[in-house]
């Protein structure tokens, strides 16, 4: 079976929209990594881990701290860590 990246793309967004966290997780690491059939927006890929992590999602929370720790906001980036521990 071939995979169809764009197409799982699309239908983990059906799936966010629906209240999928782990969909929200899905997208937020296809645009952080600009892999799966879409380009690289790590802006747009760290707002799906935000909206995951704010539903308890704890691997979304520990991308937003590796994400802040690569800004040098070293406080936001160990409160994510704390939070996702």
């Amino acid at each position: 079976m071939q995979k169809d990246m764009r197409r799982a793309v699309e239908l983990w967004a059906e799936a966010a929209e629906l209240g999928s966290i782990a969909a929200l997780y899905s997208l937020g690491v296809s645009y952080c990594s600009g892999e799966r059939g879409v380009e690289k927006d790590e802006a747009k890929g760290c707002q799906f881990y935000e909206k995951a992590a704010m539903q308890g999602h704890d691997r979304s929370r520990y991308n937003l701290g590796f994400h802040e720790g690569q800004k040098r906001n070293h406080d936001r980036a160990v409160r994510h860590f704390l939070i996702s521990a």
